[in-house]
């Protein structure tokens, strides 16, 4: 009976990440358009969401990082469900970075202190996880993790954005924006959060 009890509930999880999803596209449907962005807007504000996700997901796998080496064996495969997770969505949201630069700006902002920390943060994210994909050392992998992190949010902290101003949305006081903004954001996380369950029930079944 367990197989198909197991079946049941993953193909439960799957159809709420796609009912999610559709309810993320519907937020960013409405977003209406801005005085000077037009409809590009809703490109910049999911790029902008997509970002928020990402950074709760490396702070999640980083966390649960320094849970494992400190003797939380379960926090393993957590972790590493989130380390999966956040590098292909920091590489969507890099493209979406870049083309939401060329088609508003006319080209790459190569000026731009964060868009190298985008670079940085997608370079050190494909090491860690080749470094489990090579060497299998989940404890290393786990502290990288948790220093990744870390970096994150000191870059977010100390970088200057020089070419638009912090939380645009929200400065706005707009609640047309702001709304499907926070929408977009937990519909986003709540998708990943569910294909981070899904691949943390498949790896490592016998560490509980």
């Amino acid at each position: 009976m367990s197989a198909p009890v197991k079946s049941g509930s993953r193909n439960v999880l799957y159809a709420v990440a796609v009912v999610v999803a559709v309810v993320a596209g519907i937020f960013v449907a409405v977003i209406p358009p801005d005085d000077k962005l037009g409809g590009m807007v809703r490109l910049v504000m999911t790029h902008g969401a997509l970002t928020w996700v990402n950074m709760v997901t490396f702070t999640l796998a980083g966390v649960l990082g320094v849970a494992f080496v400190a003797g939380k064996a379960s926090a393993r495969r957590w972790g590493e469900a989130f380390r999966w997770i956040s590098l292909p969505l920091w590489a969507i949201n890099t493209a979406l970075g870049l083309l939401s630069m060329k088609l508003i700006w006319g080209g790459i902002l190569w000026d731009e202190p964060r868009l190298w920390m985008t670079f940085g943060l997608l370079a050190a994210a494909m090491i860690v996880v080749a470094l489990q994909l090579v060497f299998d050392r989940p404890r290393l992998t786990a502290l990288l993790d948790a220093a990744l992190a870390g970096c994150l949010w000191a870059l977010v902290l100390l970088l200057p954005n020089l070419f638009h101003p912090d939380s645009p949305v929200f400065s706005s006081g707009n609640w047309a924006f702001i709304g499907p903004f926070l929408g977009i954001v937990v519909s986003l996380l709540m998708v990943a959060i569910i294909i981070a369950t899904l691949i943390a029930r498949e790896a490592l079944p016998n560490q509980e």
